[in-house]
């Protein structure tokens, strides 16, 4: 293998580049304080200086990215998380940017596939804080594999306690959360380049072979589980996006409902509810019109009908603080219709999107009233909440603030 990486062009690209590559290659995240060995480990795979390395103050200023034309997989190196929030948020925000284009375009290629955590073999110390750092970097990527990377691993005795650490201190974290648990492969104690003890004793370099192959063995089974991660990625930001944007029909709708006009024929409120739904439609890719446009204008029936009637305005009513003023109450309903419909839109249409349910085929007005139905008391306990917080004093503003920021809160499925 050593000669093979010598025959190599090797590059250093930053994760800008990345996206125009398109081979084969999984991705190998880097993760461990400065100074653990993590640009030493780099340059003794590559044989190469690519990675610069140094003694005391941190080397790695940000992501970069190693290669050759011989190795199946390219490292990704990190700053040194330290234990720092600031620091820590960084690598995230990196990390998230340099896998936006692969979510982006299902390019499983421009994913993360698999971490190394390389843990100084000196320290003999894991914290479950940083345990818990590693999963909150990939929160997204579920079951990423991992290897833990032992470097300095010099002295025999150490190696074997290291090893019976690690395995003691990632059975523990994974026993206390067991919806986010590290997917760790193996444990591998490494020394990167030799290393003198003394005059008479020096520490060849060891673990590099084995570490390697893994990697490559376990590469199948890394881009499957990204693979499938990427849908997961794609809903949830499609569904931060329609969320974002009911939000802002709901606010609006608020305020327009202040108008001192009957809710349920405030044809004013149309234009709003149908660009939102319209808004959504498009976030999920949905290009049947016709069948696009029945949800949505039986949405908007619904809405304006059957939940605009005596049941939700008495509800609303017996609400301290909605009764106060007829403004306060319309601008209530109407922004409690809205966010209802547009919640409802974000389901339905995520479920085409994900061929859960076909558009056609469906008695739409019976579906969507029955949805209403399952909404309306969730949205209404929440503004009961808002009113007891604010003691009964509930402005229009505040109404549209509460409601917007409920839609936030609800899931990729919805909360029935």
């Amino acid at each position: 293998m050593a000669g093979d990486r010598k025959k190599v062009k090797r590059e250093a690209p930053k994760y800008e580049q990345i996206i125009a590559m398109n081979d084969d290659k999984i991705n190998v995240l880097i993760l461990g304080t400065s100074g653990c060995g993590k640009s030493t480990l780099i340059n003794s795979i590559l044989e190469a200086n690519e990675a610069p390395t140094g003694v005391g103050e941190a080397v790695t200023k940000e992501i970069a990215i190693y290669q050759n034309d011989a190795l199946p997989f390219r490292m990704i190196d990190s700053v040194g998380y330290e234990y720092g929030l600031f620091k820590q948020n960084r690598i995230k925000r990196d990390i998230a940017k340099f896998c936006k284009e692969g979510v982006k375009t299902a390019d499983v290629e421009k994913l993360i596939h698999m971490i190394w955590f390389c843990i100084d073999g000196t320290i003999k110390r894991i914290d479950q804080e940083v345990l818990g750092y590693i999963k909150s970097v990939t929160n997204d990527w579920k079951n990423v594999p991992v290897f833990v990377v032992f470097t300095k691993s010099y002295s025999a005795v150490e190696v074997e306690e290291n090893i019976s650490m690690a395995k003691a201190a990632f059975e523990k974290y994974n026993e206390s959360h067991k919806r986010k648990q590290i997917n760790v492969k193996d444990i591998i104690p490494v020394v990167a380049k030799e290393y003198q003890i003394n005059d008479s004793v020096t520490v060849p370099p060891m673990g590099l072979d084995e570490l390697v192959s893994r990697t490559i063995e376990l590469a199948p089974e890394a881009k499957q589980i990204s693979k499938d991660a990427i849908k997961d990625i794609d809903l949830k930001m499609k569904n931060t996006m329609a969320n974002a944007l009911i939000g802002g029909a709901t606010t609006a709708a608020t305020a327009v409902g202040a108008i001192p006009i009957p809710i349920p024929d405030a044809a004013i409120l149309v234009p709003i509810q149908s660009g939102m739904l319209a808004s959504v439609a498009k976030i999920y890719g949905i290009r049947d019109k016709d069948d696009a446009n029945e949800i949505k204008d039986t949405i908007i029936k619904v809405g304006g009908t059957t939940m605009g009637g005596k049941a939700l305005l008495n509800a609303l009513k017996a609400i301290p603080g909605l009764n106060v003023a007829a403004a306060v109450l319309n601008a209530a309903v109407a922004g409690s219709i809205t966010l209802a419909a547009g919640e409802i839109s974000n389901v339905l249409f995520q479920k085409a999107y994900t061929n859960e349910i076909e558009l056609k085929n469906i008695d739409w007005n019976k579906e969507i009233t029955k949805m209403f139905n399952e909404y309306m008391p969730g949205i209404i306990d929440a503004l009961k909440s808002i009113s007891q917080d604010k003691d009964g004093k509930i402005d229009i503003k505040t109404i549209g603030e509460a409601l917007a920021s409920l839609a936030k809160t609800f899931s990729s499925k919805g909360n029935k």
